[in-house]
């Protein structure tokens, strides 16, 4: 019994990652917070302004309790963004980025928010953070 408890003690601190194979993320994997960053590294969060039409690239980035940011997840994590009203920006992935998305602000002016996801699939909808804010003048 002894030896079994110690198996599976071990199976489950082996696996550092998600994976169970992989080596451990940079701060662990389970993020207690998220922000938004655009093109440049410029942080948008808490809230930001996208012009009517504008297309923007989003990174979004992880962060543990400590405040630091979780690196090394992107393979078997993915994120996702849900606008509100979902009528205010279209959103689309970047292909091979989990974390990049291409944001297309609405034609016409409005205000509201923006939620991100965090899972193990594409739904990413284990964590959800903020909302932030969002505004199209």
């Amino acid at each position: 019994m002894r030896l079994a408890t110690l198996a599976a003690t071990a199976l489950l601190l082996g696996g550092a990652g998600c994976g169970g194979d992989e080596e451990a993320p940079e701060g662990g994997h389970t993020p207690a917070s998220a922000k938004l960053f655009g093109p440049t590294g410029t942080e948008l969060t808490p809230a930001f302004v996208l012009a009517q039409g504008q297309t923007l690239r989003i990174e979004i980035r992880y962060y543990a309790d400590d405040g630091d940011q979780i690196t090394g997840i992107e393979s078997e994590h993915f994120s996702s963004l849900t606008f509100a009203p979902g009528t205010l920006a279209t959103v689309a992935p970047v292909t091979g980025q989990r974390f990049f998305w291409d944001v297309t602000a609405a034609s016409a002016a409005g205000a509201g928010s923006v939620s991100v996801g965090y899972g193990h699939d594409a739904d990413a909808d284990e964590l959800t953070f903020g909302p932030f804010g969002i505004t199209v003048p």
